[in-house]
């Protein structure tokens, strides 16, 4: 951030309702489950259907599993590794029998499943915190999956609006704004967080924001499934050293489907898919702002193809692209109240990316995975600057910007289970970086050509195994990176967990050391560009509790420490460069909460308390509140229709502009509310966002959006 300042299932309950109250049947250490709550038709699919789908597909799973009476009480409510694959496995002997007529219902669809599918039903039970096939439950990180359910109640909001709905994620600029949206995790700075669409990391290191992502610039309309990873991730993803941030776009059914959401602040998105047996498109659009103070537009664009042969060997290969238009007050302006130039910045970018992925089962139970991965990206910035004000009595000049950038990456991986209780996986991956960028700066009275282009090639490779005993559990994993003119870095992993007596519940903890290369604005622009720059450093550290399963309050408590060192700073020299120096130190505690009532209303609760500092104690940072927190309340209003209200508190965050200098942005508290009604093939939504019509700023001089409207419909087509 400174180094930008510087240059810019089946349900238990029986109940079939639109969204039902049980958690993903992913248990955890115990039969302890740490995911947040989910849906039968949403997050349950991670439970027995598709976890057992997954492990049919790729030989092995990791599971727990409490011992029936009888078992003996030395393995009662332990846990272990078994193998899935041919043999369907529940969790406890008193669901044996329903778990085993629902296997029977869905044996016909199951057989009728293709390779790919199989395979494809990881995706839902994997999570991309590890290159081990572990679920959320079972990861020592802080995981949040937010599946299609969840996401229906938030049809026509932008990816930077549903993440920002996440306790301990800060978004600082919303679509409306037509901003750069950059998210904040963990205290750390947004080129900290990796994020990827379809297992193609999307982070461009040519953005003066250091790597970052542009949240604003992603399609949302076509968005699946979403996992956030707090904490480091970088044993499976380079450079994930707070966090990731995984979108998988839709995988429909065989059919058609269509879609549409209308609302105020000028908000419009349509979306259609149509899948067949091996062939699928899409195709989706979202635009908000009305062009006067603010405005947005996203288009993505979707073909994939799927195919397998003798449940042993499936290919995927997945093509996207996507371009973004934005508009906005230019970052560090004031925005609408305090700007002194009226006129607008202009964002534009195009995107396109390709993968084609192999999945290999052998006949010992070990999977190997082949990928191929190419990304290109241009944009172009045409910004009018900032006026001189209490901060910089000489402002910042108009710039115009073209970049060019693109990625390929090769990645192959192998995993295989050793006995009973051990699971190994290897990989290695080989990626090219190219990436130009072509400035004019003018400072009035001449202006500054600025230009640059940069090639990075890096190797890495890297080995993770997890151990599951009787009550303990442990994984760990090694990485190590080498890039093009830069040391070797060795990047370290290792977890521990522990199941408590029977209803219980679980502790762990977790300790990581990882890096980041610095970006290529950082490394090679001709006017704060420092070529000897060492990459970022951080440590993590967490120790997290989780209730059993049998709790009333099913919940996990994460206490956590981060420390990032060798941070990209500028230093006004002279000359002025960037230089390794800064030091930030987080520390908080994540909770997540969730109870199940009677009558299958369903609250839940999460949030984040957070102190961060910079370690030299000498300047304050940016968008980092101290707490920060969500209620949720599902109401079943019958079979086919809920309600649904959320509660979410944004603490007050630090800012900084040119016109004003240095302020504190106000606590903001809003309510949101939702209706869901399935009428036949069609789904009817009517929300209204930030019902209390709280206006308090999301960054300094632009407010946060009023009360809002929001009317959506998805209708599937068979």
């Amino acid at each position: 951030m400174r180094a930008a300042q510087a240059g810019r299932a089946c349900a238990v309950s029986g109940k079939r309702t639109l969204r039902s109250r049980e958690r993903a049947t992913m248990p955890g250490i115990g039969g302890c489950r740490h995911s947040v709550p989910t849906s039968c038709r949403g997050r349950a699919r991670q439970g027995t259907g598709s976890a057992t789908a997954a492990a049919q597909g790729l030989g092995w799973s990791w599971t727990r599993l409490s011992a029936a009476a009888g078992e003996g009480a030395s393995d009662q409510g332990r846990g272990t590794m078994v193998r899935t694959y041919p043999d369907f496995v529940v969790r406890r002997r008193r669901y044996a029998l329903a778990a085993s007529l629902c296997a029977l219902l869905q044996m016909p669809v199951s057989a009728a499943q293709t390779a790919p599918e199989r395979i494809h039903d990881l995706d839902r039970t994997q999570v991309s915190a590890s290159t081990l096939p572990i679920s959320a439950a079972v990861a020592s990180q802080h995981v949040t999956v937010l599946e299609r359910a969840d996401l229906d109640a938030l049809q026509g909001l932008s990816v930077a609006e549903i993440l920002s709905r996440q306790a301990g994620v800060v978004v600082d600029r919303g679509a409306g704004s037509g901003g750069y949206g950059a998210l904040y995790l963990r205290g750390a700075d947004p080129s900290h967080v990796v994020v990827l669409v379809d297992h193609v990391r999307q982070n461009d290191p040519l953005s003066s924001r250091g790597s970052a992502v542009d949240l604003n610039a992603l399609s949302s309309q076509d968005v699946e499934r979403i996992e956030i990873v707090r904490g480091n991730a970088s044993v499976a993803h380079a450079d994930a050293i707070a966090g990731l941030i995984h979108i998988h776009t839709r995988r429909a059914q065989p059919g058609a489907r269509v879609g549409f959401a209308v609302g105020g602040h000028e908000l419009r998105s349509a979306q259609a898919a149509w899948s067949g047996a091996a062939l699928r498109l899409g195709a989706a659009q979202h635009e908000q702002g009305d062009g006067a103070d603010g405005f947005q537009r996203t288009r993505a664009v979707d073909v994939g193809w799927q195919h397998g042969w003798d449940e042993r060997l499936a290919l995927h290969a997945n093509a996207r692209y996507a371009d973004s238009v934005g508009r906005g007050y230019p970052d560090d302006s004031g925005g609408r109240d305090y700007a002194a130039i009226r006129a607008l910045d202009r964002r534009s970018s195009r995107s396109r990316q390709f993968s084609l992925r192999g999945d290999y089962r052998t006949g010992a139970g070990g999977t190997l995975r082949a990928q191929l991965a190419h990304l290109a990206r241009d944009g172009e910035e045409d910004s009018p600057g900032v006026a001189p004000g209490l901060r910089d009595p000489f402002g910042l000049p108009p710039t115009r910007s073209l970049s060019d950038y693109r990625r390929d990456e090769a990645a192959l991986a192998w995993q295989s289970p050793a006995g009973e209780r051990w699971l190994f996986g290897v990989g290695a991956q080989a990626q090219r970086e190219r990436g130009e960028l072509d400035s004019l700066i003018d400072f009035g009275f001449f202006v500054l050509p600025a230009r640059f282009a940069l090639q990075r090639d890096t190797a890495s490779a890297y080995a993770e195994a997890r151990w599951q005993g009787a009550a303990w559990a442990a994984q760990g994993g090694l990485r190590y990176e080498r890039a093009s003119r830069a040391d070797g870095q060795w990047q370290p992993m290792l977890s521990l967990q522990r199941a408590l007596a029977p209803g219980r519940g679980e502790w762990g903890l977790s300790l990581a050391r990882s890096s980041k290369q610095p970006s290529f604005y950082a490394l090679g622009h001709p006017l704060v560009g420092n070529p000897a720059l060492r990459p970022e450093r951080a440590l993590q550290r967490e120790l997290y509790y989780a209730t059993s399963d049998e709790a009333p309050w099913r919940a996990r408590f994460t206490v956590y420490s981060a420390r990032y060192r060798d941070l990209v700073d500028f230093d006004a020299g002279p000359p002025p460069q960037l230089v390794n120096r800064a030091r930030i130190e987080a520390e908080g505690l994540e909770w997540s909460a969730s109870r199940l009532y009677r009558n299958d209303w369903r609250l839940s609760l999460d949030g984040n308390w957070m102190r961060v500092r910079d370690a030299d104690g000498d300047t304050r940072l940016r968008y980092r509140p101290r707490l920060q927190w969500s209620a949720r309340l599902d109401l079943p209003l019958g079979e086919r229709r809920e309600l649904g209200l959320a509660l979410r508190h944004l603490g007050r965050r630090f800012d900084s502009s040119v016109p004003t200098g240095d302020a504190w942005l106000d606590a903001a508290t809003t309510l949101d509310l939702s209706l869901q009604q399935q009428l036949g093939p069609a789904r009817l939504l009517l929300a209204v966002d930030n019902l209390g019509n709280a206006r308090e700023a999301e960054t300094l001089g632009n407010p946060l959006p009023g009360r809002r409207l929001r009317l959506a419909l998805q209708w599937a087509l068979q």
